[in-house]
């Protein structure tokens, strides 16, 4: 999702009002944050939810705490009015003029708000996420979120590599490499990537067998393009479709169990 931009992005979420325990029938709305991108500079959130209400926004606000321990509030915003029904959209929260150090922990708010008579009212509770800020800045950039539908069959390392060259082995430039535990779903998040690649996902599993998987996108066998609709567009996947390599590891690959 390219960082110096706004998209409000309209879709079904089928299971969106049983996975919030929410009637459809009764006059309300929710929202939740789906998925997330902090860097030193920017954070950009995917957020989801519904709303019976014709005319809604929503508020989103950042924050963290100084060495002072003082709240420190780094950027708040709000977005255009949309209508009744679901909307899934990411959020894009610029802080460039108070960057904040690699690590950082930051915590974002988001509320749902609807219009009554002259003013906004709030909807449903807010939903927050902590984050830490990841080491890179992040402005003009895109991210790329790997969401896997299945649990990780054993505790390994995701990599996100730019794709190049015609081997079907883990190769390409390294854009960043996050561990996964056994038994959990993986929705990670690599952040300041350049717009418009083209990458692959690789599991490196460390017990039972440990060849590397290519994590298919959903477009496979096509490539799957970093850009800044990544909030609304994630790298969806599977560890159960994953795709052993045909041609030979690198002898340097760090992340291959021996």
């Amino acid at each position: 999702m390219k960082i110096s931009r706004m998209f409000i992005l309209a879709a079904l979420v089928g299971s969106l009002f049983a996975a919030l325990g929410v009637s459809a029938d009764a006059e309300s709305g929710g929202v939740e944050v789906y998925s997330a991108a902090p860097c030193k500079d920017t954070t950009t959130i995917a957020v989801s939810g519904w709303s019976t209400y014709r005319n809604n926004r929503i508020h989103a606000a950042i924050r963290y705490h100084d060495g002072d321990g003082k709240e420190v509030l780094l950027r708040e915003v709000y977005t255009a009015a949309f209508d009744a029904g679901q909307f899934f959209m990411a959020i894009t929260l610029p802080y460039e003029k108070r960057a904040v150090p690699a690590g950082t922990v930051m915590w974002v708010d988001v509320q749902l708000q609807r219009h009554s008579g002259n003013v906004y009212l709030n909807l449903g509770p807010t939903a927050r996420a902590w984050l830490t800020a990841a080491d890179k800045s992040c402005s003009g950039l895109c991210s790329a979120t790997i969401d896997a539908t299945d649990m990780a069959p054993a505790d390994g390392t995701i990599t996100l590599r730019s794709h190049y060259g015609t081997w079907f082995r883990p190769e390409g430039r390294l854009q960043g490499a996050i561990p996964v535990s056994a038994g959990r779903k993986a929705r990670i998040t690599f952040v300041g990537l350049d717009c418009g690649w083209t990458v692959r996902a690789w599991y490196y599993p460390k017990s039972g067998d440990t060849t590397p998987r290519m994590l298919p996108a959903q477009y496979w066998p096509g490539e799957y393009q970093v850009t800044d609709a990544d909030g609304t567009n994630p790298y969806t996947t599977s560890f159960a479709s994953g795709l052993r390599p045909t041609d030979p590891l690198e002898e340097d690959d760090p992340y291959v169990v021996r």
